[in-house]
């Protein structure tokens, strides 16, 4: 796959202004800062544990009433462009076995490429944490300044 350039990684990094609307959701702003160019409308944790503090995203934002400008991070990647050509490939061969190797392994690609992603974010892109020299089990066990959450996969 790799060698014969069958599949390529693919991100974009985008950094914006926001605030929390003081309550649960994040407003997006374009870059002047005020125009609103989004909403992201969090959950609290819904938990049934017996605790008072039920977090949502929009606690990690400065609200607007601090009078604080924030920004929040996003980024989005993909490790398995050219993998359906493959697929279809090992379809009409009816080698069902390599097409759950070829996605398994653009799936676990995609996984360390948004680890190393989220590394040069912190690191380079942003910067917050230019010093920063943090082993694999380290990241792992999130021993890095501010947060990551993954919304999810597309399907």
């Amino acid at each position: 796959m790799i060698d014969g350039n069958k599949i390529d990684a693919r991100a974009i990094v985008g950094f914006y202004p926001c605030n929390s609307d003081d309550q649960d959701d994040i407003e997006i702003y374009e870059e002047d800062g005020t125009t609103l160019k989004t909403k992201f409308c969090t959950l609290r944790q819904q938990l049934d544990k017996d605790q008072d503090n039920f977090l949502a995203l929009s606690d990690f934002v400065a609200p607007k009433s601090a009078g604080k400008k924030d920004y929040m991070g996003f980024f989005s990647c993909s490790a398995g462009h050219g993998q359906e050509e493959m697929c279809e490939k090992l379809k009409e061969d009816n080698d069902d076995y390599q097409i759950m190797m070829v996605k398994t392994l653009t799936d676990r690609l995609a996984e360390a490429f948004a680890e190393h992603l989220h590394q040069e974010v912190r690191t380079n892109l942003w910067g917050y944490a230019p010093n920063e020299r943090l082993s694999v089990q380290e990241c792992i066990n999130v021993k890095y300044q501010g947060i990551r959450p993954a919304p999810g996969y597309p399907t």
